[in-house]
């Protein structure tokens, strides 16, 4: 059995050096600046119309749907559709936000029909 040659050795190292360069920048896309993270936030929320419906999905995995009433320096103002209670959240502790859906109540979502045409 032949040993490994220079070459086969510098290949093996480059290679293993992708690997730790990459984990090391997914590592930093996934802890962003948290003041750069919350301004980020801000911003995405200031786009909604006032009295959008949101879903908005925390970081600890609570979700919420609501309209969003004030945005403040740190923190926004949401009034919850479930418990009609306003809530204070910071903007750091949101995951992600989308449009919550226009239809309220079970059975009140879309409904596909299908048919001949």
């Amino acid at each position: 059995m032949k040993g490994f040659s220079a070459g086969r050795w510098l290949l093996i190292l480059a290679v293993a050096g992708v690997f730790v360069a990459g984990g090391s920048l997914a590592q930093a896309r996934s802890n962003p600046d948290p003041e750069k993270y919350a301004h980020r936030i801000e911003k995405k929320l200031a786009h909604y119309k006032k009295g959008a419906l949101l879903h908005i999905v925390f970081s600890n995995n609570a979700e919420a749907v609501g309209t969003v009433s004030n945005l403040g320096e740190r923190s926004f103002i949401l009034t919850n559709v479930e418990t009609n209670a306003t809530e204070t959240h910071n903007y750091g502790d949101v995951y992600s936000i989308g449009k919550g859906s226009n239809a309220i109540g079970q059975g009140s979502g879309a409904h596909h029909h299908r048919g001949p045409f």
